[in-house]
């Protein structure tokens, strides 16, 4: 089983079942199980708990279970791993390596939303942009730091997400809803339209689209707060190398 929360979760189980593997890839929202679908995977979707998940591994003949959920899918990861070790079932951790990003005055650097709020208000900016996602968007609108700034907010195009978007009290003029991914130019013109003064984002590497919003940032001048990713072991980042360590112990 694949948990896979993000593209390069759909691209290692592609490349797994190109090898003859029979793959599930499990995914949290009916969405992201439509995108594996497309590409011939099989998938489920929905929310699982440490007892779903253990329903689910005992009733298949599961050799292994790969998380590539998202870097910030922290409680996700702990569950997996946890409900693995009870069943003695291979856990194994991928995800490809963070960008190697250079210093600039203009890229300031968070180590959870808090601080970054903090920073947030430190800057002369009032408009921000936040490409953090929807999960954590409650968090976000209740941190006093931010009180006097208008937020945007980049999510996905999903009746779920808007409809927690506007019970967060967001107008649809500070909702932006499409599917990425997004290009330099997307984010300029985007940023320049909406006279976005601050973007936040997550370090989300390459297939997140963290260095085109970094170019656009850095070309329009606008300062960008990065949220670190948490502290992880993960096993092989290079998707070659990974297959080969999996298959080695199946």
């Amino acid at each position: 089983m694949v948990l896979a929360g993000t593209e390069d979760g759909r691209e290692l189980a592609n490349a797994l079942k190109q090898r003859g593997h029979d793959i599930l890839v499990s995914t949290l929202t009916a969405y992201g199980a439509d995108l594996a679908l497309e590409q011939g995977l099989q998938a489920r979707s929905g929310a699982m708990d440490a007892q779903t998940l253990t329903d689910l591994l005992q009733g298949s003949a599961f050799d292994a279970l790969v998380d590539a959920t998202h870097p910030y899918a922290v409680r996700v990861k702990e569950m997996a791993k946890t409900v693995c070790d009870k069943l003695s079932l291979p856990y194994l951790r991928w995800q490809r390596s963070p960008l190697d990003l250079e210093v600039h005055p203009l890229i300031h650097w968070a180590e959870d939303i808090p601080t970054a709020a903090h920073i947030a208000a430190q800057l002369a900016g009032q408009r921000i942009l936040l490409t953090t996602g929807s999960n954590a968007l409650a968090e976000w609108v209740s941190l006093s730091a931010l009180k006097d700034k208008v937020l945007f907010i980049r999510v996905l195009p999903t009746a779920e997400v808007l409809a927690r978007c506007e019970s967060l009290g967001f107008k649809p003029k500070q909702i932006i809803a499409a599917q990425g991914p997004f290009s330099q130019e997307w984010d300029e013109a985007m940023f320049k339209q909406l006279n976005i003064e601050v973007v936040v984002a997550k370090e989300s590497g390459k297939v997140g689209g963290t260095l085109e919003k970094v170019q656009a940032c850095l070309r329009l001048n606008i300062p960008l707060i990065i949220l670190k990713r948490p502290a992880e072991e993960t096993d092989e980042s290079s998707l070659p190398q990974f297959i080969k360590h999996l298959e080695a112990i199946l």
